[in-house]
């Protein structure tokens, strides 16, 4: 199982530290992958924040359903890995999140998503996408990542550790 941490930086040492989990679904169908993009041209695996009382394969098929509208295949999730991300919070100086990684396959035609407030804001829609893709899109968000928040604009929290995911399963699979 593959484990690494993205650190962000940007809050105080010792600080108060607020503790996540999320899912996020690596689905590949042919030389393409379900991602969701958003509207600065970045792309993210879906998923997002287990609730209470679920389990980690029923966020990731719901998360899945919500954001791309598409139903994950019962008893296709297998893990892939964990990634701890740690950044400035919202809620406590310190964020900690561990986003726990599934293969997983999709069935159907895709459904309306259903978004939450900040996810429609966001603008984000699912697409298929080679992984390659992907990389040099997110390589070029983040690029632009730091200037946006040097001028006070909104960030892409994610785009970090999704371009580290994506280089790894691009490295795995010897593309790199």
């Amino acid at each position: 199982m593959v484990t690494f941490t993205v650190d962000l930086g940007g809050y105080p040492a010792g600080g108060s530290v607020s503790r996540r989990t999320a899912v996020r679904g690596i689905i590949r169908r042919g030389g393409e992958y379900l991602l969701v993009a958003g509207k600065y041209g970045d792309c993210k695996f879906p998923g997002g924040g287990t609730e209470e009382g679920e389990s980690l394969k029923e966020a990731l098929a719901r998360e899945i359903r919500e954001e791309t509208g598409y139903a994950m295949k019962p008893g296709s999730a297998v893990k892939w890995g964990v990634v701890t991300e740690r950044r400035k919070g919202m809620l406590a100086d310190i964020l900690e999140m561990d986003s726990h990684y599934f293969f997983c396959q999709v069935e159907g035609p895709a459904k309306e998503q259903v978004l939450d407030e900040y996810e429609a804001e966001y603008g984000l829609c699912p697409v298929w996408a080679t992984l390659r893709a992907a990389w040099e899109q997110n390589c070029r968000a983040e690029a632009e990542e730091s200037a946006r928040r040097a001028q006070g604009k909104e960030a892409i929290l994610w785009v970090t550790r999704e371009r580290k995911v994506m280089e790894r399963l691009l490295e795995d699979s010897g593309a790199v």
